[in-house]
């Protein structure tokens, strides 16, 4: 994929991450498919990430740009006090050991808060212009970490900062904190990889689906953010109004996962909730295709990756509209959107679908071509290179 009029190769970026491979998430599949996106048009990219002390070998040997991984300590508390932005830092001290050793990049380019806020002093001490990437805000997850990130925020300011829309308010806070040196971003999906596929038949009895009517799957991370018990909650009405051999099937890890097992008990879904654990990337297509419908129950945000990626592969979404979802997805247009928090129409959209099959498709089919019209690679990358050119001209004053 070339983009006319964007070669700009004489530039070589470093391009440094906290959440990496062997992690799984939303925010780990954006960072691969970006740095693989926009290496063609670098002299150089290398991605400085965590060594784990986890299996990373064969994935760094088998990736298209060069991994250097950084002395990580994944400790998050001591004696109950957690320690998480000592941790960070101490990594960023590596990470700028690192940078040091080697030939000196045109840019820095950063992922997440703290890699931003901490990788600015590294930019100003090198004398490295620094471009930090938002995978929007950490307000999701607690006030105190919202707190905590804007305060970061105000004390170190990037270069020129890219900020994911993911439909949260994280553009508008940004945008808030650093004026004029925002571009506002949107997730890339690669339509070639997420496309339809057939129903994968031997995936349904791998895993232990019999005979199903209608499949809901969750893509999203089990975690209270993405509000995993409202789908539960939302799946068991539609199960016991329409009692059809139907399965809620749960892709996904996270500190929920206990309490969502209960809440299955206690719903008696143990047998129709299946929970499959972080899927592979490369198999993320399969379980799509075997699904009738996507769900996003977050009171966050729903306009994430893994709805987009569903969304490419011509599956229906149902998902509440929460903060600027609608954004992307337009109700009976290209998906279905419930008021934010009512399990019971929630509920009564899995039933219209369930009986619709013809709508089920006409959805599917028109939220493909949204993904490909408004979340190009080609329109990312573009902006990228963009703000690279921008930074790179003044530092050099032209």
């Amino acid at each position: 994929m070339v983009y006319p009029g964007h070669s700009i190769k004489n530039i070589s970026v470093v391009r440094v991450v906290f959440d990496f491979y062997p992690t799984k998430g939303g925010s780990v599949s954006h960072i691969i498919e970006l740095s693989k996106k926009i290496n063609y048009y670098l002299e150089n990219q290398i991605i400085l990430a965590p060594d784990f002390d986890l299996e990373c070998k064969k994935f760094d040997e088998k990736f298209d740009i060069p991994i250097i991984r950084v002395k990580y300590y994944p400790i998050r508390a001591i004696l109950g006090i957690p320690i998480i932005p000592l941790i960070n830092l101490l990594y960023m001290f590596n990470v700028y050991f690192q940078i040091r050793k080697m030939k000196r990049p045109d840019l820095i380019h950063t992922h997440g808060i703290y890699a931003t806020t901490f990788g600015t002093i590294i930019g100003r001490i090198l004398h490295i212009p620094v471009v930090g990437m938002l995978h929007g805000s950490t307000s999701a997850y607690s006030k105190i970490s919202g707190r905590y990130e804007t305060i970061l925020a105000k004390l170190f300011k990037p270069t020129h900062a890219l900020v994911l829309d993911d439909g949260s308010r994280a553009p508008e806070k940004f945008k808030k904190l650093w004026k004029n040196e925002v571009t506002v971003v949107y997730h890339g999906i690669d339509t070639n990889f997420f496309e339809p596929k057939p129903k994968n038949k031997e995936l349904i009895k791998k895993s232990r689906l019999t005979e199903p009517d209608f499949v809901v799957l969750s893509t999203s991370s089990l975690i209270p953010v993405k509000n995993i018990d409202l789908a539960i909650k939302s799946f068991g009405i539609f199960f016991n109004k329409t009692k059809a051999n139907s399965y809620l099937l749960l892709a996904g890890e996270g500190t929920s996962k206990d309490e969502l097992v209960r809440l299955s008990k206690e719903y008696s879904l143990e047998k129709n909730v299946k929970f499959l654990g972080g899927v592979p990337i490369d198999l993320v297509t399969d379980y799509i295709s075997i699904a009738d419908v996507v769900i996003a129950t977050s009171l966050y945000s729903n306009m994430n990756r893994s709805i987009q990626e569903a969304m490419a592969c011509e599956r229906p979404v149902v998902v509440f509209d929460s903060s600027g979802t609608s954004k992307l997805i337009r109700h009976m247009e290209n998906g279905i959107l419930v008021t934010s928090g009512d399990i019971n129409n929630f509920a009564e959209q899995l039933k219209l679908l369930y009986e619709n099959p013809e709508l089920r498709k006409a959805l599917g089919k028109n939220a493909r071509k949204t993904i490909i019209k408004e979340r190009s690679w080609e329109t990312r990358i573009k902006k990228e290179l963009d703000v690279y050119k921008k930074i790179l001209g003044e530092k050099n004053g032209k």
